[in-house]
């Protein structure tokens, strides 16, 4: 298994949200729940992205990123 330092989908921005545990004793605990990344193409993208990308018809050899995707995302106010 790949553990990626990146947090964010190089594409769409897609970052970690926080969300609760909740079993059937209703206890809450916090967790993470974080993209699924993959590494396509030298960057790390969320698998929806990739789904996507795929039904447009490109793949990893066909494909070119847009420079605008290397860089981080904005954050949003």
């Amino acid at each position: 298994m790949e553990v990626s330092k990146n947090t964010f989908c190089a594409l769409c921005g897609k970052t970690a949200v926080s969300a609760n545990n909740r079993p059937k004793s209703l206890h809450k605990t916090k967790r993470l729940m974080r993209p699924n990344l993959q590494k396509w193409n030298g960057l790390y993208i969320c698998s929806r992205c990739r789904r996507t990308l795929k039904a447009a018809g490109l793949n990893s050899k066909t494909a070119r990123v847009p420079a605008a995707a290397t860089s981080t995302p904005a954050k949003s106010a």
